[in-house]
């Protein structure tokens, strides 16, 4: 390592290019992925340089190096795409949104947030997550007549690898290992354990990582369970599903969450068949909008990928048009609207299908699309754009999660 250290908490860098606002965010947002001594890297203003916020100790041509590298790959980003806006909905609730939701939820004792993006809850915010659980899996049900299915948390590092996601987002993976099968390190991290005030971690090198992962993203366990399949003119299947992304520093609540629950929606079949699931997609999220009065908007969007890859993928994604996001207004920490991801609609192509030997009619790959919604963001926005008030709710949502 690099002995010469910086102590000075920050640098200031100046971009290859001018960035726009979106550009801008992700350059924030995923420079929690740059350095463990890099705390972030923020845009300027006039979105010309970055302030590049240090540790102290930071060995300063190491952390330099990396993020000029990061900074150069992030601006070869190509934004300023139309944003299609595909469908709107409006609350009929006149009040003000509410700041500090989290906050007001844990004082209420209806959230436990544990700090690691984990969080348990109780009370109306346990009642108003399994409504719209509830209520998503019977839009489905009754406009796909969708199937009931059930899949694990862990997935193999197999399917991760054939799904591409150590290719795009490498940096959101969660390993599990577990102590190797060895008599004396086990006994020597029972022991260590055994007398310790807090917990002590076995040594890196009595640590087994033998190719399960938490799941990243709920349809990936669907496709190996239709291995072999022949969809016909097309299926669609349903459940709810346990997800894991590590976001580092990035965890904020309900906001940003590391353990999460998305009612997922698979479809498969013939091209045809999958265009027409992603249609009947929009009135059911108009639907689920209205039954909780909320503002909500579909529009074109991309993922954040890894910032080797990120303008490459995000470039494909934008000129195709094959993703969609349900966006949700909710307030930041400033009390700044802002709009939140709380679900996508993607189509794949006949990518899964030919990954996973899934067949339509003629015997090609079948094509595949999805619908996730992230259950915890939709509470999170129900609560800022309602509060805790019962009267300001609709009277069967108020009835059901405040009894």
């Amino acid at each position: 390592m690099n002995k010469h250290v910086l102590d000075e908490p920050q640098i200031v860098l100046d971009l290859p290019r001018d960035v726009d606002a979106e550009v801008a965010g992700d350059i924030e947002k995923e420079s929690v992925f740059v350095s463990p001594y890099i705390d972030r890297i923020l845009v300027s203003d006039d979105r010309r340089s970055v302030r590049v916020l240090l540790r102290r100790g930071a060995p300063i041509d190491e952390v330099m190096d990396k993020a000029k590298r990061y900074l150069a790959a992030m601006v070869r980003q190509v934004s300023g795409f139309d944003i299609k806006v595909f469908l709107e909905t409006k609350r009929r609730d006149q009040g003000d949104y509410v700041r500090d939701v989290n906050a007001g939820l844990v004082s209420r004792g209806w959230l436990h947030d544990y700090g690691k993006g984990q969080v348990a809850y109780s009370g109306p915010v346990l009642k108003l997550a399994r409504l719209i659980d509830r209520t998503a899996g019977a839009l489905y049900t009754r406009t796909y007549k969708a199937q009931d299915r059930h899949f694990p948390a862990m997935i193999d590092a197999e399917t991760l690898k054939a799904c591409g996601y150590f290719d795009s987002h490498p940096n959101a993976v969660t390993f599990l290992g577990n102590v190797v099968e060895d008599f004396d390190a086990i006994e020597e991290f029972r022991k260590a354990n055994s007398c310790s005030e807090g917990a002590l971690l076995p040594a890196r090198d009595h640590v087994h990582i033998d190719g399960m992962c938490l799941n990243p993203a709920a349809c990936f366990p669907c496709y190996p369970a239709l291995s072999g399949h022949v969809m016909h003119d097309g299926e669609c299947h349903t459940w709810l599903g346990r997800v894991f992304r590590y976001e580092s520093r990035n965890i904020n609540g309900l906001d940003r969450l590391y353990e999460f629950n998305v009612r997922e929606l698979v479809f498969a079949g013939t091209e045809a068949y999958v265009r027409d699931c992603r249609a009947k997609s929009l009135p059911i999220v108009e639907e689920l909008a209205s039954t909780f009065d909320l503002d909500c908007r579909i529009q074109t969007a991309t993922d954040p990928f890894f910032a080797t890859v990120s303008a490459a993928k995000k470039f494909w994604q934008a000129a195709q048009e094959v993703k969609n996001e349900i966006k949700i207004p909710v307030l930041d920490a400033a009390g700044n609207t802002k709009l939140l991801a709380c679900g996508s609609i993607n189509l794949h192509g006949n990518f899964f299908g030919t990954r996973f030997n899934i067949q339509a009619d003629a015997g090609e790959a079948a094509q595949t699309g999805c619908v996730g919604l992230g259950i915890e963001r939709w509470v999170l926005a129900a609560f800022t754009q309602h509060g805790f008030d019962a009267r300001r709710w609709p009277d069967a949502v108020a009835q059901e999660i405040f009894a």
